[in-house]
């Protein structure tokens, strides 16, 4: 008898991928979209593939919606046929549940909290190529971030959203797009109606020109489609909430936004405020936003500092002004100049015109500069002139324009040191810090994490149509024990993209990326029945240590030993045989 397949996620039938590659004429396969993910299943034609949540199926998803063995897929000249095979939850297509149905390119069923649709190409052609899973997506996003700031390189990200109706799975757009992009480029799911484009060597013109050709979806079957696009940045959780905060705002009369468009805004919320240092700062902000001095705000990236710049200019005399906000981290040097004062036209190649920067375009009102850190001397001397006189040059200009700006700056960077190591104008800093507003890490303010949770879900779950209305205790835990690096900015990134791949009306454990949900090595505790090591040889204690982080990791898990095997990063099957032969009880509130 065969044993089970061993693959954590998917597995295939042994030989049907080989089977599926010998195939003469197109090729035909199935595209699952799952949790986030995509799998690609060869289909040879006469071939099969049952789809389900356990062995003996050939595609094995631990997805709690699907049945054991849920249906069977069969190419046949027609097409592809599905098969329901006696499965609780049903086989739906358009909404409508099915027994038995032909599905030909491009359509899909749902089983469960799983789609599955049929896409077929030439043969040998390349099946989604470059779509990969989000946390792998992710760690390239940082990798490339680090590359375009070192070699002084573009990059762009671009989210893709469907604007809803019936077509607005990905699997009714996304298969497309690789037509549009280049090899380098990469492309991860975000939800079941929005994907992430990371464009490489990509300046603004080039991201508006593939963005707008990703989002011309002006065909049949296809949902319409909007865009926006972040262009650089500090960080990948940065880059990818101003990605997320433009694409909301593009509509169907505007599909593309990109950073500084006119009709583009910087979306921020207003922090909460449950714990005592973030009352304290709140108390601060109000006593100082009536002054006219520059402020300088510190905080580690992500905690909100953009946010408390916001808090500062709507508390004052200035509200009704302009608000601008500029990330000197996230612009070259050779433009930064030119961005934050203006140039003439003729200033350099590429200047068709005369352009405001954005000392003028802040004029009467506050200009929040981020990551003042990042400076080059050269900015550090034009901005001490400008503070000090209240007046600029453009960039190739010989006028000089008075202008009127509260200006409010902001870095993680530790500027004093900076000072010392010749990085940072000290005269500057002097000019800078008269005020300085210290915005915590969300670490140390864990009273917080919970009321950002339920503000976060609440308008994540309002965007998605109210489908998702709670988080279960287990995932809330593990938000609870993470340590939050990216402090505010990746709660609101966790907890959205949660919403958007829950399968269900509740955040699981399932729906966190694994760096969440997975426990710190840190943090695993000593087992307290080890015994001590005269009592005892090396397998006991290894049984008992074995013993005591299953007991934890159960716990955590309110008994459920699927989310336990997921914190444990263990395969199911290996943590139920180690509770039978340890003989763990199943004591737990499940």
């Amino acid at each position: 008898m065969s044993r089970p397949p061993t693959n954590d996620k998917t597995t295939l039938a042994e030989g049907t991928l080989e089977r599926a590659r010998e195939a003469a004429g197109p090729q035909a396969s199935l595209v699952v979209y799952y949790a986030g993910d995509v799998k690609v299943m060869p289909l040879a034609e006469g071939s099969g593939l049952v789809v389900g949540r356990a062995w003996p199926a050939d595609v094995v998803l631990e997805e709690p919606s699907l049945s054991r063995q849920h249906a069977r897929f069969t190419r046949v000249p027609e097409g592809v046929e599905v098969q329901d095979l006696g499965s609780t939850n049903g086989t739906h297509r358009h909404g409508a549940r099915i027994e038995r149905a032909i599905l030909g390119p491009g359509e899909a069923v749902t089983l469960g909290g799983v789609t599955v649709s049929v896409n077929v190409t030439e043969a040998r052609a390349p099946l989604l190529d470059g779509i990969e899973s989000y946390e792998r997506f992710h760690a390239h996003l940082r990798d490339e971030l680090l590359r375009a700031r070192t070699f002084r390189r573009p990059l762009a990200l671009v989210m893709i959203k469907a604007l809803g109706g019936e077509h607005a799975h990905v699997s009714r757009w996304v298969p497309r797009m690789r037509n549009t992009l280049r090899p380098v480029d990469r492309v991860a799911l975000w939800g079941d109606q929005a994907v992430l484009v990371l464009l490489v060597e990509t300046d603004r013109e080039r991201a508006r020109t593939v963005a707008s050709a990703l989002v011309d979806s002006d065909r049949a079957g296809e949902p319409t489609l909007t865009a926006g696009v972040a262009l650089d940045g500090a960080s990948a959780g940065e880059l990818l909430d101003r990605a997320r905060s433009l694409a909301r705002q593009a509509t169907a009369r505007r599909r593309v936004l990109l950073e500084d468009d006119e009709h583009a805004r910087t979306v921020t919320d207003r922090p909460l405020f449950a714990s005592a240092k973030m009352q304290a700062l709140r108390a601060l902000v109000e006593r100082v936003a009536a002054a006219s001095f520059p402020i300088l705000i510190h905080g580690e990236t992500g905690s909100g500092k953009e946010v408390v710049a916001r808090l500062v200019h709507e508390a004052g005399p200035r509200a009704s002004a302009r608000l601008r906000s500029v990330n000197c981290g996230a612009i070259p040097a050779t433009l930064l100049e030119s961005t934050l004062f203006g140039h003439e036209q003729g200033a350099f190649t590429g200047a068709e015109r005369r352009a405001a920067g954005v000392f003028e375009q802040a004029d009467g009102g506050t200009l929040f500069l981020d990551e003042i850190g990042e400076l080059p001397h050269a900015a550090q001397a034009a901005l001490l002139r400008v503070l000090e006189t209240g007046r600029l040059t453009r960039v190739g200009g010989t006028e000089e324009i008075a202008v009127d700006v509260r200006l409010v700056a902001a870095t993680h960077r530790d500027l004093e040191q900076r000072v010392e190591e010749g990085a940072f104008r000290q005269d500057l800093l002097f000019r800078l810090n008269t005020m300085t507003l210290s915005v915590p890490p969300l670490r140390e303010r864990p009273e917080d994490l919970d009321a950002l949770v339920d503000r976060f879900l609440d308008e994540a779950s309002r965007e998605s149509g109210g489908r998702v209305r709670a988080i279960s205790e287990v995932a809330r835990d593990a938000l609870r024990r993470h340590t939050w690096p990216g402090n505010v900015r990746e709660l609101r990134n966790v907890i959205e993209r949660a919403v958007v791949v829950a399968s269900g009306d509740t955040v699981g454990l399932d729906d966190l990326p694994e760096r969440v949900c997975r426990p710190a090595s840190s943090s695993m505790p000593a087992p307290a029945s080890v015994p001590p090591e005269d009592d005892a040889d090396f397998r006991e204690r290894v049984r008992a240590y074995e013993t005591q982080l299953i007991l934890d990791a159960l716990a955590r898990a309110h008994g459920n030993q699927t989310q336990a095997a997921k914190l444990l990063r263990m395969p199911l099957r290996t943590l139920v045989h180690k509770i039978r032969s340890y003989g763990i009880k199943k004591s737990f509130d499940a």
